[in-house]
């Protein structure tokens, strides 16, 4: 990493999101899913962000990155339940840092923060990606992350409506 990526890395700052970040979260998931060219699946409201922060415990967690100018990245996670391995779980959901300053250590930042609460509650943390992502994987691998393959399947409320009705 050059001098001017460190100097920018000390620049920026990771924090938990909280109810009152709702709004810079929702724009920054727009952001993202922009990116990901898939802004049509993207169903997120500010309410809603706000009420799974919010929730105790809470139905979403998140981290924010922050620098001089504002927010320009985040994780979001969950903490569910895996029967194999018969305990709770870490979720990523998404994590995304803005092109403009990508390079600069904050997805490590980001991800140093999920080991942080990882190895705090003793839970491992899982997430998904498209296979076709590259420069994820390669990410992910350096991390020391395993991946496995996986097919997901997604059952929209209309879709399983029109199961139902069969």
């Amino acid at each position: 990493m050059s001098s001017d990526k460190l100097t920018q890395v000390s620049i920026f700052q990771v924090r938990v999101a909280t109810e009152a970040d709702a709004p810079v979260l929702l724009a920054l998931l727009r952001e993202f899913a922009a990116h990901e060219e898939s802004a049509q699946f993207m169903l997120a409201t500010e309410d809603r962000l706000r009420e799974a922060l919010g929730a105790r415990p809470p139905l979403l967690r998140a981290a924010l990155v922050e620098g001089p100018e504002g927010m320009v990245g985040f994780a979001t996670y969950t903490v569910d339940f895996m029967t194999w391995a018969n305990s709770r779980v870490i979720r990523l959901d998404d994590l995304y840092v803005r092109a403009s300053v990508r390079g600069a250590g904050l997805g490590r930042a980001l991800m140093r923060h999920l080991a942080e609460v990882g190895t705090a509650e003793g839970l491992p943390v899982r997430w998904e990606m498209r296979p076709e992502n590259a420069s994820a994987r390669a990410f992910y691998a350096r991390l020391g992350a395993t991946a496995r393959e996986k097919t997901v399947f997604r059952w929209m409320p209309d879709a399983m409506q029109r199961f139902l009705e069969e």
